[in-house]
């Protein structure tokens, strides 16, 4: 029997993926643009993608130095220093984005499994929520999805203007769903944002990492969304 109330997901990467993939789109670019990338190398940016867009110490100052119209390029310019070309000028990175905002259209899609694995909780009688880093509320894509029943409650960190891994925002979905900190679990897929976050906020949490980005972390891992019920209901 589960000792959970409530289970709080994240959405992107987690409920909900882009296909093609945001990394896999970012590596065909480089390739198109002529830039040859190290697999190993890009095994570790992707974690640090991840690590990045978790309010990281960098965007942080990328933020502040350039303003929020020039993260997207300050992101860009990073990345391309992260797998061997420190070097790129500016007209290369404008090139670069360029290239990905055309050549990234990608479809919404649930992640496999994630209708069953909704299904489960709710006729345990859980209470399910979703937290997500976004600026605005998401209702609309998840009606898309056709999971929006599923859930008694949403936030967009926008909503709050706290954004992960910041404890109250974390805080600020356990108010909604009306349950402290024991009796809720967060599942997410990036590690940084959604665990370290969840944490820090008094929450278990439990990683979903189906693409093998945080095979080292100290937190209960899964690869498939589907075995994270064993975990949630005991």
């Amino acid at each position: 029997m589960t000792s959970y109330r409530t289970v709080i997901f994240d959405l992107d990467g987690t409920l909900r993926e882009s296909n093609p993939h945001f990394m896999d789109a970012l590596y065909a670019t480089l390739q198109d643009l002529g830039l040859e990338v190290d697999p190993f190398k890009w095994r570790l940016t992707e974690r640090w993608v991840h690590e990045y867009w978790a309010q990281s110490p960098e965007i942080i100052e990328d933020v502040r130095v350039y303003g929020q119209d020039q993260v997207w390029n300050r992101f860009l310019t990073r990345l391309m220093s992260k797998v061997g070309h420190p070097h790129a000028n500016e007209e290369e990175v404008h090139a670069f984005g360029d290239l990905m905002r055309e050549v990234f259209q990608p479809a919404s899609e649930l992640t496999p499994g994630a209708r069953d694995v909704l299904t489960a909780l709710s006729e345990q009688g859980l209470a399910l929520g979703v937290l997500s880093n976004r600026s605005k509320p998401f209702g609309d894509e998840l009606e898309q999805l056709d999971i929006a029943d599923f859930f008694d409650f949403t936030l967009a960190a926008g909503e709050v203007g706290v954004w992960k891994p910041r404890p109250e925002i974390f805080h600020a979905a356990l108010a909604r769903a009306g349950v402290g900190p024991d009796d809720a679990v967060y599942i997410g897929d990036n590690y940084y944002a959604d665990i370290v976050g969840a944490r820090e906020a008094g929450l278990n949490a439990i990683l979903v990492d189906w693409r093998r980005v945080f095979t080292d972390v100290p937190a209960i891992r899964v690869e498939r969304l589907r075995d994270i019920l064993p975990y949630v209901l005991g």
